[in-house]
Protein backbone atom coordinates (compact mmCIF):
# COMPACT_ATOMS: atom_id res chain seq x y z
CA UNK A 1 0.00 0.00 0.00
CA UNK A 2 1.46 3.21 -1.03
CA UNK A 3 2.03 5.90 1.78
CA UNK A 4 2.95 8.50 -0.73
CA UNK A 5 6.85 9.10 1.04
CA UNK A 6 8.39 7.18 -1.80
CA UNK A 7 10.58 8.45 -4.01
CA UNK A 8 9.79 8.42 -7.70
CA UNK A 9 12.76 8.22 -9.88
CA UNK A 10 12.58 9.21 -13.77
CA UNK A 11 15.03 7.37 -15.70
CA UNK A 12 14.71 10.46 -17.90
CA UNK A 13 15.12 13.19 -15.34
CA UNK A 14 18.17 11.37 -13.65
CA UNK A 15 19.94 11.12 -16.91
CA UNK A 16 19.62 14.62 -17.07
CA UNK A 17 21.08 15.11 -13.54
CA UNK A 18 24.20 12.70 -14.32
CA UNK A 19 24.96 14.47 -17.91
CA UNK A 20 24.58 18.05 -15.69
CA UNK A 21 27.13 16.99 -13.14
CA UNK A 22 29.74 15.80 -15.84
CA UNK A 23 29.67 18.81 -17.46
CA UNK A 24 30.11 21.14 -14.27
CA UNK A 25 32.87 18.60 -12.90
CA UNK A 26 34.47 19.21 -16.58
CA UNK A 27 34.18 22.79 -16.37
CA UNK A 28 35.48 22.46 -12.07
CA UNK A 29 38.61 20.22 -13.98
CA UNK A 30 39.24 22.71 -16.64
CA UNK A 31 39.17 25.66 -14.00
CA UNK A 32 41.50 24.34 -12.04
CA UNK A 33 43.79 22.89 -14.92
CA UNK A 34 44.26 26.52 -15.97
CA UNK A 35 44.90 28.16 -12.15
CA UNK A 36 47.43 25.46 -11.87
CA UNK A 37 49.54 26.77 -15.08
CA UNK A 38 49.00 29.99 -14.11
CA UNK A 39 50.98 29.15 -10.67
CA UNK A 40 54.85 31.09 -10.02
CA UNK A 41 56.75 28.09 -9.68
CA UNK A 42 57.90 26.88 -6.35
CA UNK A 43 61.65 27.17 -6.99
CA UNK A 44 61.09 30.87 -7.92
CA UNK A 45 59.62 31.36 -4.42
CA UNK A 46 62.15 29.15 -2.84
CA UNK A 47 64.77 31.06 -4.53
CA UNK A 48 63.57 34.62 -3.89
CA UNK A 49 63.54 33.72 0.34
CA UNK A 50 66.74 32.32 -0.37
CA UNK A 51 67.53 35.71 -1.24
CA UNK A 52 65.87 37.31 2.02
CA UNK A 53 67.21 34.97 4.60
CA UNK A 54 71.18 35.62 2.34
CA UNK A 55 70.93 39.42 3.36
CA UNK A 56 68.92 39.10 6.26
CA UNK A 57 71.99 36.84 7.44
CA UNK A 58 74.25 39.39 6.08
CA UNK A 59 72.83 42.66 7.82
CA UNK A 60 72.67 40.35 11.28
CA UNK A 61 76.43 40.03 11.12
CA UNK A 62 76.88 44.15 12.10
CA UNK A 63 79.60 45.17 10.21
CA UNK A 64 80.05 47.33 7.30
CA UNK A 65 80.73 44.70 5.18
CA UNK A 66 78.01 42.12 6.24
CA UNK A 67 75.85 45.39 5.83
CA UNK A 68 77.48 46.01 2.05
CA UNK A 69 77.25 42.39 0.94
CA UNK A 70 73.77 41.91 2.71
CA UNK A 71 72.42 45.05 0.47
CA UNK A 72 73.96 43.86 -2.84
CA UNK A 73 72.18 40.35 -2.31
CA UNK A 74 69.00 42.09 -1.81
CA UNK A 75 69.48 44.44 -4.48
CA UNK A 76 70.67 42.10 -7.28
CA UNK A 77 68.46 39.40 -5.91
CA UNK A 78 65.59 41.18 -6.05
CA UNK A 79 65.96 42.84 -9.53
CA UNK A 80 66.49 39.18 -10.67
CA UNK A 81 63.76 38.17 -9.71
CA UNK A 82 61.60 40.71 -10.85
CA UNK A 83 63.60 39.93 -14.13
CA UNK A 84 63.01 36.20 -14.25
CA UNK A 85 58.94 36.80 -12.98
CA UNK A 86 58.30 38.94 -15.87
CA UNK A 87 59.77 36.60 -17.84
CA UNK A 88 58.27 33.45 -16.92
CA UNK A 89 54.58 35.46 -16.10
CA UNK A 90 51.28 33.22 -16.70
CA UNK A 91 48.97 35.69 -15.85
CA UNK A 92 48.15 39.23 -15.85
CA UNK A 93 47.04 40.81 -12.41
CA UNK A 94 46.71 40.05 -8.94
CA UNK A 95 43.81 39.34 -6.20
CA UNK A 96 43.72 41.41 -3.52
CA UNK A 97 43.58 39.26 0.03
CA UNK A 98 41.69 41.48 2.57
CA UNK A 99 41.51 38.46 4.61
CA UNK A 100 42.10 38.59 8.53
CA UNK A 101 44.40 35.29 7.81
CA UNK A 102 46.60 37.12 5.16
CA UNK A 103 47.55 39.93 7.36
CA UNK A 104 48.05 37.74 10.76
CA UNK A 105 50.67 35.49 8.12
CA UNK A 106 52.64 38.49 7.33
CA UNK A 107 52.77 40.06 10.65
CA UNK A 108 53.95 36.95 12.40
CA UNK A 109 56.78 36.56 9.96
CA UNK A 110 57.64 40.49 10.38
CA UNK A 111 57.60 40.04 14.08
CA UNK A 112 59.76 36.86 13.79
CA UNK A 113 61.91 39.39 11.53
CA UNK A 114 62.03 42.33 14.02
CA UNK A 115 62.62 40.43 17.35
CA UNK A 116 65.48 38.50 15.90
CA UNK A 117 66.74 42.38 14.19
CA UNK A 118 66.82 43.20 18.17
CA UNK A 119 68.90 40.79 19.54
CA UNK A 120 72.38 41.10 20.22
CA UNK A 121 74.35 38.11 20.66
CA UNK A 122 78.05 37.45 21.89
CA UNK A 123 80.71 37.70 19.46
CA UNK A 124 81.21 33.92 20.47
CA UNK A 125 77.90 33.39 18.87
CA UNK A 126 78.44 34.66 14.92
CA UNK A 127 78.35 33.64 12.24
CA UNK A 128 76.24 31.06 13.51
CA UNK A 129 73.34 33.30 14.97
CA UNK A 130 73.27 34.88 11.82
CA UNK A 131 73.34 31.90 10.07
CA UNK A 132 70.31 29.96 12.04
CA UNK A 133 68.46 33.57 11.48
CA UNK A 134 68.91 33.74 8.12
CA UNK A 135 67.53 30.29 7.52
CA UNK A 136 64.66 31.19 9.50
CA UNK A 137 63.59 34.36 7.45
CA UNK A 138 63.70 32.16 4.38
CA UNK A 139 61.92 29.44 5.57
CA UNK A 140 59.17 31.85 6.97
CA UNK A 141 59.39 33.83 3.46
CA UNK A 142 58.69 30.31 1.63
CA UNK A 143 55.83 29.32 3.48
CA UNK A 144 54.20 32.92 3.60
CA UNK A 145 54.44 33.02 -0.25
CA UNK A 146 53.87 29.48 -0.90
CA UNK A 147 50.55 29.73 0.95
CA UNK A 148 49.58 33.39 -0.69
CA UNK A 149 50.28 31.34 -3.98
CA UNK A 150 48.22 28.19 -2.87
CA UNK A 151 45.60 30.64 -1.65
CA UNK A 152 44.91 32.82 -4.40
CA UNK A 153 44.99 29.47 -6.72
CA UNK A 154 42.20 28.31 -4.53
CA UNK A 155 40.15 31.33 -4.79
CA UNK A 156 40.78 31.49 -8.61
CA UNK A 157 39.62 27.97 -8.69
CA UNK A 158 36.74 28.53 -7.32
CA UNK A 159 35.40 32.13 -8.45
CA UNK A 160 35.47 33.06 -4.56
CA UNK A 161 36.60 37.01 -5.73
CA UNK A 162 34.62 40.15 -6.81
CA UNK A 163 35.43 42.82 -9.09
CA UNK A 164 37.36 45.08 -6.79
CA UNK A 165 39.70 42.10 -5.06
CA UNK A 166 41.43 41.99 -9.12
CA UNK A 167 44.16 44.62 -9.36
CA UNK A 168 46.26 45.31 -12.60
Amino acid sequence: MPTGREIIVDPEVDGQETAARLELSAVDSARQAAVDGTRRPSWLIAAFAIVLGLSFGFALLRTPAGWIVGSVVFVLGMVGFLVVDHRMRRRRGRLMNFSGGNAARFLSMYAVMFVIGQLRPSDGWQPWFSIVAGAIVALMGYVYLRWDDVETARRLATGDFDAHDLMP
